[in-house]
């Protein structure tokens, strides 16, 4: 009997050890489809909106896997270029934040890298009945992360301000992603897509410019 005994008494042990590697490997999995994901809509967009179009990827696995992470680039950045570049460098190449707001600056750069995403997701919302699309929040929500995608890379450059030129770069690689997903996940007319997208960037510069002064008036930036 004690055999016996000592054998169920070890079960949970294995249990666990078993459920602890498949949630390792859940992990790993959600990690490298996120990588092949990011690598697909820069270097194969076309293709890569296609199976996206396919897909009916959750808004949760967008904010932990795309959204929170590629957000936190920027402000990571910003906040290694103030600690460890500006003390040295003249104030007209510096960064105007002083050091010792470092963290409250990459603070609020994250809060507004994310809130202008899900910002995008609803004006594209908004538009989508315009130009003959369906009104899905969490289609939207797709096409504003994933266009988003080299923006957000370009945002780990920010730890020099001069390497903020080639966030340029990425901004115009976002709209061409962005003039590419408007059509093929949310079917809008080929003919319409370049007003699409520039109408919902017009949006979004007035509702980040309208929550930029609210947020200063109020004394948050």
């Amino acid at each position: 009997m004690l055999p016996r005994a000592n054998a169920l008494a070890a079960r949970p042990a294995q249990y666990r050890a078993v459920s602890r590697a498949a949630s390792n490997a859940g992990v790993y999995t959600a990690r490298m489809d996120a990588w092949h994901r990011i690598v697909g809509i820069v270097f194969h967009p076309n293709a890569e909106w296609d199976r996206i179009a396919t897909e009916n990827t959750t808004i949760d696995v967008l904010i932990r896997h795309f959204i929170v992470p590629l957000a936190m680039l920027a402000p990571i950045a910003t906040f290694i270029g103030i600690r460890f570049f500006d003390a040295s460098w003249d104030e007209d190449l510096g960064f105007l934040v002083p050091p010792q707001d470092a963290f409250a600056a990459a603070a609020t750069t994250l809060f507004a890298t994310v809130a202008s995403v899900f910002a995008l997701a609803g004006i594209f919302v908004l538009l989508a009945p315009l130009y003959g699309s369906t009104r899905d929040y969490r289609v939207a929500l797709q096409v504003a992360t994933f266009g988003a995608v080299p923006m957000l890379l370009a945002g780990a450059l920010l730890f020099l301000p001069v390497l903020a030129l080639l966030g340029l770069f990425g901004l115009s690689y976002t709209l061409y992603l962005y003039w590419l997903g408007a059509r093929k996940v949310l079917q809008v007319p080929r003919k319409h897509q370049a007003e699409f997208v520039g109408i919902a960037m017009l949006l979004l510069m007035v509702m980040s410019s309208l929550g930029g002064a609210m947020a200063s008036s109020m004394g948050l930036i």
